[in-house]
């Protein structure tokens, strides 16, 4: 086994100077710095004055003359051309010995070599280094013997061999890392072409309905992975949740394992006669750790890009936010496992030096950015996201910061610190959108209202300026003394020239306290101030279908209603496109909360169904909730007890001390007799195929709401794709899982 210095100098000198210091200088070439590094390696074996122990002493081959007439011999008899190597030398003994070379002792030393084959050493080379040096070094002619200088070349070449393979490798590990980006360029690639094509040549899309079309649908885009499971998660053992990502994006990772299991595999083969590294079993530790440590750096600037909500790719492939924080986990995870192996593979390989090189501050940064790795995997598990969001969100960033940081201390001699800055970049410049986003906007002023089943309706003042694409959702702030560094999701309702119009289901956090503040509220209704960052999101593809048909569940409705209605305003008279909106409730509360926009829904060609799964829940309540502002003044009053006894014109009365409640149902349906009311479930299958058989050439089923329904109408639409009738068949899945 070799010595610690050598363990050390191939492990530090070699990666930091033959890369990082050839590349920064423009006249040296990669070949020059092989022997520049092979003769620096025979200096630590021959002059044993030089052989230390610690992992960042460079200053005895920059100070002790022996070791620099050593070297200048070496170098001229292998490279025959020092002049470069000697600037070099200088240069690296400035960096990191800090130690400037006497430039005459050099080229003194290299006159004599050329003109007699020897050099002579000084016995007055340092003064507290004579008797040390005189007894390494008795005699004043290191190659007095052409034998003497065979040897020395020899051994030369062979630490030029390993230092070239060692370099070989390492060249590859980039071009691996490389391959890995180049990857992830070509996925987005043509996720771009299939996303410009069909905004560009909408026509085009629709006519798509060949076999090769229908499979891909059928059998890659829009099912699960395994089973009818998408949108709902996973649970073993209560606490240990996940979601198994689309059949699309499984297969995306999958090639994306794959490409780094590859990276890992090839070209690790050891050179006999490897100064350097002595075995088969030594060269796949060294070469593993160095690829692992330097691809997992590599994949850092596309783990942040793709947890970012201003990611311009979601704007060049079509894809939502949550197909991107999908493979940002799962790319992030791969990094971790890259790092662990990273680490792993060079405590084997460093044995009994481990200690020494763990005191190096790179090292010690390093450690701790695993660690910090290790815990942002486990805080990120989906039951901890779920259960305490916020909490999860700030611990990240923390986390993210100490992580960067420490990453950086421990590349950054290596010459990665290009992929920190990009990563840095992709996160300021994400920050910084988002900061000018809530500028822009204002801190406006937002009525907030209480309303049945715990919903809260939330009208929020904007700029004239400030326009947004319908189904798009943002950010809101509201600034309370507890929670104004808070941000949470929700999706447009409607939108006017002076406000949007949000609808929040009540839960913990921000929520559940604005809550308890509009319990006892005149009005159940209060003004905050509120921030809001966005829009975000688009359109879905359903405005290039014939038909399009949008089915919500619960508190899914703003989203599906905001696309409707924006599909319905820009319908011609001749148009036959058809509109329908399928509406699944569990009871009449919630057709009380979003009373005023179906209303308004009288006014448009959309078809409207509105399913209630629970027809008889809560009709007290329901009942009570039912005042005048539902009805038209003139037309409805109280009799009696207003709190018992409501009639409309005499042909609705009902008490609501009594068992049935059917009367409140009957006003409902026709104070909107413009929708349909049906009690019971849905049949997703028989809904589909009518829908389909109503249909032109193509039909679009856009849907957003509970996950089992949105997983169950996707299966339910798969089943149609290829139909009898040759008609494309779209789906479009509108639930962004924020957690």
């Amino acid at each position: 086994m070799y010595s610690i210095p050598y363990i050390l100098t191939s492990l530090l000198c070699i990666p930091v100077g033959v890369i990082a210091e050839s590349l920064s200088l423009p006249k040296n070439s990669i070949q020059s710095a092989k022997s520049i590094f092979s003769c620096k390696l025979n200096v630590h074996e021959t002059v044993k004055y030089c052989n230390t122990n610690s992992s960042e002493d460079y200053g005895c081959i920059c100070s002790n003359k022996d070791a620099i007439m050593e070297y200048v011999g070496c170098f001229a008899y292998t490279q025959k051309n020092p002049h470069e190597a000697i600037d070099f030398f200088v240069d690296f003994c400035q960096e990191y010995g800090n130690t400037t070379v006497d430039m005459d002792n050099i080229y003194t030393a290299y006159e004599n070599y050329t003109a007699k084959g020897y050099y002579n050493v000084s016995n007055s080379s340092n003064n507290n280094n004579n008797n040390t040096n005189n007894q390494i070094l008795n005699h004043t002619n290191v190659f007095e013997s052409d034998l003497a200088k065979d040897k020395m070349a020899k051994y030369t070449y062979s630490l030029r061999l390993a230092i070239d393979q060692y370099l070989v490798n390492w060249d590859n590990t980039f071009y691996y890392g490389a391959g890995i980006l180049g990857y992830w360029a070509l996925v987005i690639l043509i996720a771009a072409i299939s996303n410009w094509t069909r905004a560009l040549f909408p026509g085009l899309m629709t006519d798509l309905t060949g076999p090769l079309s229908n499979w891909w649908r059928k059998n890659i885009s829009l099912p699960a992975t395994f089973g009818e499971k998408k949108s709902q998660s996973f649970s073993i053992y209560r606490f240990l949740d996940f979601y198994i990502p689309s059949r699309f994006e499984t297969i995306v990772i999958t090639g994306f394992v794959i490409v780094c299991i590859i990276t890992l595999s090839i070209n690790t083969y050891f050179a006999q006669g490897d100064e350097l590294i002595h075995s088969s079993y030594d060269a796949r530790l060294r070469y593993v750790a160095n690829r692992t440590g330097t691809n997992s750096t590599m994949m850092l600037p596309l783990v942040i890009l793709f947890a970012g909500r201003n990611n311009i790719l979601q704007f060049i492939t079509g894809w939502n936010y949550t197909t991107f924080l999908t493979f940002h986990r799962h790319i992030a995870r791969v990094m971790f496992a890259f790092v662990v192996i990273h680490a792993g593979c060079f405590t084997i390989e460093l044995g009994s030096s481990y200690g020494p090189v763990m005191k190096v501050p790179f090292m010690i940064w390093g450690t701790v950015a695993t660690v910090i790795a290790g815990l942002m995997l486990f805080q990120g598990m989906l039951y901890l996201r779920r259960k305490w969001y916020e909490v999860f969100l700030i611990g990240h960033i923390i986390l993210a910061v100490f992580f960067i940081i420490g990453t950086w201390i421990h590349v950054v001699d290596f010459g990665y610190m290009w992929y920190i800055y990009a990563a840095v970049a992709f996160w300021g410049f994400d920050r910084f959108i988002r900061v000018v986003r809530l500028l822009c906007f204002g801190f406006q002023k937002a009525t907030i209202t209480l309303l049945p089943s715990e919903t809260m309706r939330v009208v929020i003042s904007k700029p004239k300026d400030w326009i947004a694409s319908p189904g798009s959702y943002v950010f809101v702030s509201f600034y309370t003394p507890k929670y104004f560094w808070q941000s949470h999701p929700f999706t447009i309702s409607t939108s006017t020239d002076s406000t949007i119009t949000l609808y929040c289901k009540v839960k913990e956090g921000v929520t559940h306290a604005l809550y308890k503040s509009l319990i006892n509220a005149p009005n159940k209704s209060i003004k905050i101030r509120a921030g809001v960052e966005g829009p975000y999101g688009e359109l879905s593809g359903a405005k290039t279908a014939e038909s399009a048909v949008f089915v919500a569940g619960g508190n899914g409705i703003p989203g599906m209603y905001s696309e409707a209605t924006n599909l319905a305003s820009r319908r011609s008279i001749r148009s036959s496109r058809k509109i329908k909106l399928y509406w699944i409730v569990r009871d009449y509360r919630l057709v009380q909360w979003y009373y005023e926009e179906l209303q308004m829904l009288q006014r448009t060609n959309i078809e409207t169904v509105i399913y209630v799964t629970r027809p008889d829940e809560a009709l007290e309540e329901v009942a009570s909730n039912y005042t005048s502002a539902n009805f038209d003044e003139k037309s409805c009053y109280s009799l009696g007890d207003s709190k018992t006894m409501i009639s409309c014109n005499s042909k609705y009365t009902f008490n609501l001390k009594k068992d049935n409640y059917c009367n409140i149902k009957e006003l409902i349906k026709d104070d909107l007799s413009h929708i349909l009311f049906v009690e019971g479930r849905p049949n997703l299958q028989n809904l589909v195929e009518q829908e389909l058989e109503e249909a032109g050439r193509s039909i679009a089923f856009v849907t957003c709401g509970h996950p089992a329904m949105v997983d169950e109408l996707r299966c339910q639409v798969i089943k149609v794709i290829n139909n009898p009738q040759q008609k494309r068949v779209d789906f479009y899945d509108q639930l962004q899982g924020w957690s």
